[in-house]
């Protein structure tokens, strides 16, 4: 047998060169490689200098905590990482990057320079991939990698780059994907000379959903509707496109796994099943997805880029999925359009056990029509502001509408009639919810069944817990957990009547923003002015304008 043929250890730069082509396709796949890294970092503010398409130079900088000087050298090693130590690990993995590839991947196809500063360090240390020795830096706190002339020694790969525009689109999709599962990270990339994106750090709703229109378009924020659901430990929320919205493309499909970005077959065919029936033949749905679930019930390491996942129960996590989007949609084609929760009530949505909400306009400043609305007894609506007040002129008199106040009134009194009339409609629940109760509470829920059952509330006993199947229609964005429990307590009284049920039922209804001025142009033709309607409006004559000043 020749020497040639004879099995031989590969040379590790040769080694390298081949994880490199697994893992680097393209420029935009060094920025995410080292982006990730710099998120894994703990960085809230990332940096990124793209020169030549990214052929010439990618410079990521962040402010996270940085490498310690002795790492830097074995930092560019292969499979050297701090985010992995035993084996058992594996299978709880919660950073983006776990291998130890990407840096010596990328620095074996390019010149690449490391330098980095932890909090305690004087100064910045830098160490290059062909120097093995370290040297000293100015350096803020926290880690800077370039890579200039990527391919340079792999000139087929280079010859399959496409031109500058195509490759600078791919990183800017890189980056998107990336800003829309770390809203709390501020990512600021220089693409050329006259392109660059700009994120701003995003913690309150309002800031998410404005970095989503940067990203997904405006378009898409107003024709979306929000969800989140929970089963057990396994949660599923985001924004959902209405089925009107359908794209020619997949260009806004956007799904995440423990914050990791997912492309995955099991993940988009419940997605298409959700839409299919909605949706014509060769369009396609828009979503951001959010899947939250134990490490150990997913596993992630089954591709070189880890864009595709295997589920532990995955015929669970297909039905979840398909389920709240089917449900999602339908409340949507039910129910008027309600906002995405404010912030005082974003805080009930973390709890569980909402169906779905339609998002609000993107512009949270006031709205002004472009032309009068006219109505019955309020006139014409001139403005609607903060998605809640709403300016009205009649032919004798200016109105001033608490909007959400007024829409509260009228589901409230829309609760009370149907209860009356016995004409309330229920909606399954997604996933029934389980929720425990003392045993007085459980007791006396049981004793009244009938009566609850009357009122729309379906649910079955399991292990000492009450497993919630339906629930009024109406009281669709109610929390569920408490919602029972109040009806629990109210029943635990003796003699419990219906209409002190009703009134539970009506507490439990939240104010709802109010989306833009059709909207509101909807909710105002339902209104007549009566006695009650001083709660919500008040005539803007002149006392009451001199009251205010």
């Amino acid at each position: 047998m020749s020497a040639s043929n004879r099995i031989q250890s590969l040379p590790l730069h040769l080694a390298n060169q081949i994880a490199a082509g697994e893992v680097i396709e393209r420029p935009a796949s060094v920025v995410k490689e080292l982006v990730e890294n710099s998120m894994d970092a703990g960085a809230s503010q990332i940096f990124i200098d793209i020169e030549g398409a990214g052929s010439q130079l990618i410079r990521v900088r962040d402010n996270g905590e940085g490498i310690h000087r002795d790492d830097l050298s074995l930092a560019l090693s292969r499979h050297a990482t701090s985010k992995l130590h035993s084996s058992d690990q594996l299978s709880h993995i919660a950073s983006l990057g776990f291998r130890g590839e990407a840096l010596p991947s990328i620095a074996s196809i390019s010149q690449l320079n490391l330098s980095s500063r932890q909090q305690d360090d004087e100064c910045g240390w830098q160490v290059s991939a062909n120097i093995e020795t370290i040297s000293p830096v100015a350096h803020p706190i926290g880690t800077t990698v370039e890579v200039h002339d990527l391919f340079f020694n792999v000139p087929a790969r280079r010859h399959f780059l496409r031109g500058n525009k195509t490759e600078q689109h791919h990183i800017a999709t890189t980056i998107h994907r990336l800003a829309l599962c770390q809203f709390e990270i501020g990512f600021q990339c220089q693409l050329s000379a006259s392109s660059s994106i700009k994120l701003p750090v995003a913690i309150t709703a309002e800031q998410q959903q404005q970095r989503i229109a940067k990203i997904c378009g405006k378009s898409f924020i107003n024709n979306s509707l929000f969800i989140q659901q929970q089963y057990d430990d396994i949660e599923l929320k985001g924004w959902l496109g209405t089925a009107q919205a359908h794209r020619p493309q997949t260009d806004v499909n956007y799904f995440y796994i423990n914050g990791r970005v997912i492309r995955d077959r099991v993940i988009n065919h419940a997605i298409r099943q959700a839409y299919s029936d909605l949706i014509p033949v060769g369009r396609y749905p828009a979503f951001v997805l959010y899947l939250t679930m134990p490490l150990d019930r997913v596993d992630i390491n089954v591709h070189p880029t880890k864009h595709e996942v295997r589920f532990r129960d995955a015929r669970l996590i297909h039905g979840l999925i398909t389920k709240a989007i089917q449900e999602a949609l339908a409340s949507s084609m039910d129910t008027p359009s309600v906002d995405h929760p404010n912030t005082s009530y974003a805080s009930e949505l973390q709890t569980n056990s909402h169906i779905a909400e339609q998002t609000h306009h993107y512009q949270n400043q006031p709205i002004l029509s472009s032309h009068n609305i006219s109505t019955d007894d309020f006139g014409s609506i001139t403005a609607l502001l903060h998605q809640r007040y709403v300016i009205t002129q009649s032919t004798q008199d200016l109105f001033l509408i608490d909007l959400q106040m007024a829409e509260h009134s009228l589901r409230r009194q829309q609760l009370e009639l149907a209860i009356k009339t016995n004409s309330l409609s229920t909606r399954p629940i997604l996933v029934p919810i389980k929720v425990s109760l003392s045993t007085e509470q459980h007791q006396a829920v049981i004793k009244n069944r009938d009566l609850l059952l009357s009122l729309g509330l379906d649910f079955q006993e399991q292990d000492n817990h009450l497993v919630i199947k339906s629930i009024p229609s109406l009281l669709a964005q109610v929390e569920i957990k408490q919602l029972i429990h109040s009806i629990a307590n109210t029943l635990s009284n003796d003699h419990t009547k219906i209409e002190q049920l009703t009134t539970v039922l009506k507490r439990q209804l939240p104010l709802i923003p109010i989306q833009n001025v059709q909207h509101a142009e909807s909710l105002i033709k339902q209104l007549s002015i009566s006695n009650n309607s001083t709660i919500w409006c008040r005539r803007l004559d002149q006392k009451t304008l001199s009251s205010l000043f």
